[in-house]
């Protein structure tokens, strides 16, 4: 019985000593190797020069249109109410500032910022 118990108690004391298998060669492999988040992103495409000053015309002119706006808005407020002229001017500019806005917002995109 004795023996028995040292056998045990012998079997218990030593460590267990792993083999490691294909499969874990293989996981340890790959810890050298650079991560997907450590990466170079790739680069946006960049804008022509031709697009960047299409961007920036575009950028402008929402601006002007903007302004034209509020100021006819002015005029109307201050007169009382806009008149049926003042209505239509500022419906062909919303309408341009639209189509503006629409460029701007195609090529910001595009550039990716």
């Amino acid at each position: 019985m004795r023996v028995l118990v040292a056998l045990l108690t012998l079997a218990t004391a030593v460590p267990v000593v792993g083999i490691s298998t294909t499969a874990d060669a293989q996981v340890l492999t790959g810890r050298g190797s650079p991560r997907a988040s450590s990466r170079p992103r790739a680069q946006p495409p960049r804008l022509s020069p031709a697009e960047q000053q299409q961007l920036w015309d575009a950028q402008d002119t929402v601006a002007d249109l903007n302004g034209q706006i509020e100021a006819i808005q002015e005029q109307g407020a201050a007169a009382g109410g806009l008149s049926a002229a003042q209505r239509a001017q500022i419906a062909s500019h919303t309408t341009r500032r639209n189509e503006a806005q629409a460029t701007v917002d195609r090529l910001v995109a595009k550039r990716g910022a």
